[in-house]
């Protein structure tokens, strides 16, 4: 019944709003993402990760078996362009992804997009409590060459955009869905420098490479430094802002084709909180 669904859903709807058709049918790579317990001796398979050629992501999530999770919601997104899939927030999400379809046992949302790549349309399907169907129309406005002046969801707030004298991103303003600002992005050549949160008065500042690679945030609390090899994040560290003592931090290694072969997440004190390995077909 939910599969009869979606194929009603996604082919009445995609005809009306959708811009771009998801091609999954030829895969380029599948990589198996495994969380060892060191104390038993085993391991729990916590996402699976299918890339396909058309550029599309299939991220699936196995949050059933994981003994910090007191829920069974699983979810899966398809995305085009990889998306962060990291729960902590310790990868760097690719500000050019665009996420269409999230599915978990409760129902999916399909999110529809306009020719410049912004939201245009939402559709909710619930499955639980009772069957029910939601569509909200994002309103937005654009200025000349398709960039945003406003887009405002009724999900997710309103955001205004403004530019300086020669069309490059500025600034971008927050609000919540009761129109409160609560952050305020600010951009310099396309990169995000500095988000302020007034109601708190505190800001995240943000440092790049030459080539344009994140390497440091700074926070009220916290500075996180980014470390990057030829095949991508080597570390990430974290440290208190109050004394400089190193919080958290998390290693990359890769096999010789560039491809992740292992992570592993360490706490205070070099203790080793968790571990993951990576297959691949």
């Amino acid at each position: 019944m939910k599969n009869y669904l979606l194929i009603i859903l996604i082919s009445v709807y995609s005809s009306s709003f959708s811009q771009v058709q998801i091609d999954t049918s030829d895969i380029k790579l599948i990589r198996f993402e495994w969380k060892i317990n060191n104390k038993e001796k085993d391991t729990t398979l916590r996402t699976i990760l299918t890339e396909y050629r058309s550029g599309f992501f299939k991220l699936k999530w196995n949050l059933s078996d994981d003994i910090n999770s007191s829920t069974d919601y699983s979810p899966t997104f398809i995305s085009k362009g990889i998306i962060k899939n990291e729960i902590g927030n310790d990868e760097i999400e690719n500000r050019d992804s665009r996420i269409f379809i999230t599915e978990s046992s409760n129902g999916i949302l399909k999110t529809y997009y306009d020719n410049y790549q912004n939201p245009d349309s939402i559709v909710i399907l619930n499955y639980k409590p009772v069957f029910k169907k939601s569509k909200f129309i994002v309103q937005k406005e654009y200025k000349r060459k398709g960039k945003l002046k406003y887009i405002s969801e009724d999900l997710n707030g309103r955001k205004n955009y403004k530019y300086n004298l020669f069309g490059k991103l500025r600034t971008v303003e927050h609000y919540n869905t009761d129109s409160t600002l609560y952050k305020i992005s600010h951009y310099k050549k396309d990169l995000l420098i500095l988000e302020t949160k007034p109601k708190y008065q505190s800001e995240i500042t943000y440092e790049y490479n030459k080539n344009n690679k994140l390497i440091k945030s700074s926070g009220s609390y916290a500075v996180t430094e980014y470390e990057y090899n030829e095949h991508g994040l080597k570390k990430i560290e974290k440290f208190s802002r109050k004394n400089n003592v190193v919080m958290n931090y998390t290693l990359y290694f890769y096999k010789e084709n560039g491809t992740l072969e292992r992570k592993k997440e360490f706490g205070e004190n070099d203790i080793l909180i968790n571990e993951f390995i990576y297959e691949y077909k």
